[in-house]
């Protein structure tokens, strides 16, 4: 389990400073901003309604079995997380949005600071990531030390984020080994609903990088009865950090991106809609680094695009869904004072889907297909280009048992035009014997197909010091797991949850050394490891008092290698993330939160110490009308300084320093 070294140009990390806090503009600002602002509501607006004096909806997910379900009762282990959530993180990317979730720990990519999440232990590259449901051009395991995987969609478009831990190919097919994250998109409502937002950070130290900054807008609402449509937008700037050992070189690389989307509804009759959009975006990445001796600045130029069509039924006794869609990614690098820049890169989805879902008596019946063509373009494929097609069938089905007991099942097959089929099947019990306690638990096998560099057996990629070569024979990657666990609501201010979770992963795509020509080596792609992953996800709740509350959720990590026996790389021991969160009367909120992240084994086998991360901010809401509300937050994160090269100069990603950051949002 080894990400590959193609790319070069590894930017080494940089101590800590520790001058003490100073107060900054953005700082000031803030806290200007939240006692002005504060004032003018005493004078001139009425009390906010405090959320937490209502009864809270139960978080629902349509990723664990593509029908609206409720999580806590959902045959799979969910979390979901609102958008109040994302933005009381100051969540810049899904990354930031989903960092502290159960089973979730963080992966090096060893350029720019880059990291990448891992779901239980597997890769990123073993996590399917969507949009509505939709696909994204997974680069994580085409493109060499890429994380670019993260910044498809601009969080204020975002309504909430689905995080499915466990198999799901059952479902999805191809990479959901460790999991689904679905980004559900904010719809359009009866009337014109909307936000326009602006945030900006700034380090506490001057030598600790510079400010940045982000704005952005949404809207959606009716067009006549039966049109609908919804906009966004969204720029962010953020410039690269210096190394503070050797500042000519960048700790953590800079960002310019520009998004939007547009996309618009049309409703056929009171049960059919169609829908079409597309949303996309330029993304810029800049680092400063050096090869064998020559400092150079490398620039990468990321445009992603998702265009799609749809038609949805609802009727009285089947619902089905039909898409037709295509995304995207094109990747170019250039490098200054006379360095080669990487190869040019484009990857393609072309997608047709579809599923329909009925009740047969006790039981709930789900079928469904997908054909989808990938299309690479790298100068290292024969004539430049390769592609291949994948086809699948599926189908669930949700019985219920007894009137307590739920159980779950499906398979599904794929056939992929290179390697040839893989069927995966699921099965998943959920028994409710009280409604304050839910035990559930299943088995699902799942897999992940080789990609075009991987697979071709004509690739060469020779762009670093070494030589990769694709493999005709190769396998996918495959896993099955098991997991048990229990919700318990204690009482009404205090819950627990836990779950245990075993998997067994084999014919991991790595590269076995072929031979040696002076100093460069020659490597192919094969399969060649296997591994064993245990864990436990553990959590508690508890509602201190009306206002104050306390959650905790932590991550446990057994894993090994079975051709060496030693741990695998880059995978924590333990994680814990603790939050307590005050909400006032008159819309006052205040957070502390805590990201402890255990020991673990670095990519070269060195041993990583353990750090803890901490940030803290106060927010205000503001009733300006009936439908309208201005929401304020100021905070600081990594309050204590952390700089991880100062700990091992081996993490191979890089946290930013302590930030002051204000955030403010007008929803209508």
């Amino acid at each position: 389990m080894t990400y590959s070294p193609e790319a070069h140009g590894v930017p080494s990390a940089a101590p800590n400073d520790s001058r003490p806090l100073r107060p900054r503009p953005v700082a000031w600002a803030a806290m200007l901003l939240l006692a002005g602002a504060s004032a003018q509501a005493q004078d001139n607006t009425p009390p906010l309604q405090v959320a937490q004096a209502a009864t809270a909806l139960p978080a629902v997910t349509v990723t664990a079995t593509l029908t609206e379900r409720d999580a806590r009762t959902a045959p799979a282990s969910v979390t979901v997380i609102d958008r109040d959530e994302l933005a009381a993180r100051n969540a810049s990317d899904l990354l930031d949005a989903v960092r502290g979730a159960p089973g979730l720990t963080l992966s090096p990519r060893q350029v720019g600071g880059r990291k990448t999440l891992a779901l239980r232990g597997l890769e990123g590259k073993h996590t399917l990531t969507l949009i509505d449901g939709r696909r994204i051009s997974a680069t994580d395991d085409v493109v060499g030390h890429s994380d670019y995987q993260y910044g498809w969609l601009p969080m204020s478009a975002v309504e909430r984020i689905e995080i499915i831990r466990g198999p799901m190919s059952a479902l999805y097919g191809s990479e959901a080994l460790g999991g689904v994250i679905n980004l559900i998109t904010r719809q359009p409502k009866d009337r014109w609903i909307g936000s326009v937002g602006v945030s900006a950070s700034t380090p506490t130290s001057s030598n600790e990088g510079e400010p940045t900054g982000s704005t952005s807008v949404f809207a959606a609402g009716p067009v006549g009865e039966r049109l609908s449509l919804r906009v966004n937008a969204e720029l962010a700037h953020s410039a690269p950090v210096a190394d503070r050992r050797n500042p000519v070189l960048s700790e953590i690389e800079g960002n310019h991106a520009k998004n939007g989307g547009l996309a618009a509804r049309f409703a056929l009759t009171p049960e059919q809609t169609v829908e079409a959009g597309w949303s996309g975006g330029n993304e810029q990445r800049v680092y400063d680094t050096d090869s064998r001796g020559k400092v150079y600045r490398s620039t990468y130029d990321i445009d992603r695009s998702q265009a799609h069509v749809g038609w949805e039924g609802k009727f009285d006794n089947w619902r089905g869904k039909l898409r037709a869609y295509r995304s995207e990614i094109d990747i170019a690098n250039r490098a200054s004072n006379g360095a080669t820049p990487t190869r040019p890169q484009n990857m393609v989805d072309d997608v047709l889907d579809g599923h329909a879902s009925f009740a047969l008596g006790a039981h709930k019946i789900t079928v469904g297909g997908e054909w989808r063509r990938e299309t690479l373009e790298n100068a290292g494929l024969k004539n430049g280009v390769d592609d291949a097609a994948h086809k699948a069938l599926f189908a669930q089905d949700e019985i219920a048992l007894t009137d307590t007991l739920m159980l779950t099942a499906g398979l599904r097959a794929d056939h992929h035009a290179l390697f040839g089929s893989e069927v995966s099947p699921r099965a998943y019990l959920v028994w409710e014997p009280t409604p304050a306690l839910v035990v559930k638990g299943g088995f699902g096998h799942a897999f992940k197909a080789p990609t075009l560099k991987q697979i071709s057996p004509n690739y060469v990629g020779a762009e670093g010091p070494h030589t990769f070569a694709g493999n005709g024979n190769i396998k996918p990657e495959s896993s099955n797991s098991f997991e048990v666990g229990a919700d318990w609501q204690v009482a009404p201010a205090w819950s627990l949850r836990a779950t245990v979770f075993n998997t067994e992963v084999k014919d991991l795509i790595t590269y076995r050394l072929l031979r040696t020509e002076g100093v460069r080596r020659f490597y192919q792609y094969d399969n060649v490891d296997a591994a064993r992953i245990q864990g436990l996800e553990a959590g508690m709740t508890w509602d201190m008092t009306r206002q104050l509350a306390w959650s905790n959720d932590l991550t446990l990590l057994h894993t090994r290698d079975k051709s060496t026996g030693k741990k695998l790389a880059d995978r924590p021991s333990s994680s814990l993330t603790s939050r307590l969160e005050w909400k006032g009367a008159e819309g006052w909120s205040a957070r502390l939160t805590g990201e402890f992240t255990g020991s673990q084994t670095g990519t070269d086998g060195a041993a990583l110490p353990s750090y803890a991360l901490w940030s803290a901010s106060v927010g205000k809401q503001f009733a300006l009308d009936a439908h309208r509300k201005l929401v304020l937050r100021a905070g600081l994160e990594n309050i204590g300084n952390v700089n991880l090269a100062e700990k091992s100069e081996r993490f191979g990603y890089a946290e930013r320093a302590r930030r002051v950051f204000v955030t403010a949002r007008v929803d209508f």
